[in-house]
């Protein structure tokens, strides 16, 4: 059967929330064993609910890191699939204005953590597996108040096309999901959808299958001849400005 993930294992960071859990749950659904991490203890409980396993983890510390890799191994076995999905964003500031313990503290999880997984994983993931980067549309775009998110994703959409360059020769892929506008709890209950109306061509927000739905692809042996891809999900956002045409 097409997209299947039966006997696949896989470890999906930041994965008790927002799209990192609807990754989850796909994933499960079609047949894969699952780790999920995240910071919150009720990861546990989450992960009870739609049948994964849980290790609680900040993955800004090694140790942690290391311990999250191991415990995934040690209860699921070989590792396929490593989901590197943990990230922050902040609220906005000017160049000129911004405080760089916010820029250190983004940077600290969005890069130097993300890349600590990326280098555990091109460790630990089996040839032929799969590493997924969440990154964003920000990593593409520039955009007032946001500099310091959108080099975050910027520089993990570059060590995604690297990791691609050296782990091709052992058969593992390394592609990006760049996710715009998804319904997440991200949001805190102001899920922007009067902004998705006017700048989203497709005029409205995604959910967190839609998103997962790449993530999936991704991860499945239906594409294994895909790596240094950074797939797009924004409803047409990326593309260009919407432009409003009378019919």
């Amino acid at each position: 059967m097409a997209f299947e993930l039966t006997n696949k294992t896989a470890l999906i960071t930041g994965g008790t929330s927002g799209i990192g859990l609807a990754v989850a749950k796909r994933f499960i659904s079609h047949g894969a064993s699952v780790m999920i991490s995240g910071r919150r203890p009720e990861g546990e409980d989450i992960a009870k609910a739609i049948g994964a396993r849980f290790c609680q983890a900040d993955v800004t510390q090694k140790a942690e890191l290391l311990n999250l890799f191991d415990q995934t191994q040690a209860e699921l076995g070989d590792l396929h699939i490593v989901v590197n999905n943990a990230g922050k964003s902040i609220n906005g500031a000017l160049i000129s204005e911004q405080n760089l313990a916010d820029f250190d503290e983004v940077f600290q999880l969005n890069v130097r953590a993300a890349y600590q997984v990326l280098q555990l994983a091109a460790q630990r993931v089996v040839t032929g597996g799969s590493i997924i980067n969440t990154a964003s549309i920000a990593a593409v775009k520039g955009c007032s108040y946001s500099s310091v998110y959108y080099a975050s994703k910027a520089a993990l959409l570059s060590m995604t096309q690297t990791a691609a360059l050296e782990l091709a020769c052992k058969s593992i892929r390394v592609n990006a999901v760049s996710p715009g506008l998804i319904e997440s709890e991200i949001w805190e209950g102001n899920t922007p959808h009067a902004m998705a109306e006017s700048i989203v061509p497709m005029q409205r927000v995604g959910s967190g299958d839609e998103a997962a739905a790449v993530f999936h692809f991704l991860a499945c042996d239906d594409s294994s001849y895909v790596t240094g891809a950074n797939y797009f999900v924004d409803g047409g956002f990326s593309a260009g400005p919407v432009m409003k045409v009378d019919s």
